[in-house]
């Protein structure tokens, strides 16, 4: 070769080949839907199941922190609250005489709520006085302060419905959390 001159190189398909396609067929697309469809479907029990663990786990959490706060009133103050209660009593002033009661000690108004209950009732605005109310039932006792602590298995509050499939939940003068079916078997 001498220099100036101009090399060509030609490349050619063989033929009857063509160029291959950069796009998806529309079998391609319809089995990627079908595949993916049927893992949404194993996974929408799954994601349930793990939601109503979760709100359980949120429950246990609420009950132990109404428990130490209750224990610190009785402490402090020498005996168990005393919220009245009966017909002379309504459910929204009830609940706000124990949320006030035990607010200093840590819980909130929050602290009051199942999780699973407040989505059954659709999410109410908890601010709004009307839709004041406790999901964790308090024990009544006597305004001695050893009455709370008088019986191990006593229950200080008891979850007001079964939303967690194995009974209500209780927590204990122990601070040990159960639910009803397993106290029940006892």
């Amino acid at each position: 070769m001498e220099s100036g001159q101009e090399v060509t190189i030609s490349f050619r398909l063989p033929l009857g080949r063509k160029r291959a396609s950069r796009a998806f067929t529309l079998l391609e697309i319809l089995i990627v839907i079908g595949v993916l469809a049927i893992l949404g479907a194993l996974m929408f029990p799954v994601t349930s199941a793990m939601r109503a663990r979760a709100q359980r786990v949120q429950c246990t959490n609420n009950l132990r922190n109404l428990y130490i706060a209750a224990n610190l009133y009785v402490q402090e103050k020498g005996s168990w609250p005393q919220i009245p209660t009966g017909n002379q009593t309504s459910s929204q002033d009830f609940a706000s005489a124990w949320i006030a009661a035990l607010a200093p000690f840590g819980p909130t108004q929050q602290s009051w709520i199942c999780p699973a209950i407040q989505a059954l009732f659709g999410n109410p605005d908890l601010r709004q006085p009307e839709n004041v109310r406790i999901d964790y039932y308090p024990m009544p006792f006597d305004d001695k302060p050893t009455t709370p602590y008088e019986w191990p298995r006593q229950p200080w509050f008891i979850e007001t419905a079964d939303v967690h499939g194995h009974g209500n939940l209780i927590i204990f003068t122990d601070g040990s959390v159960s639910d009803l079916k397993t106290v029940i078997k006892r």
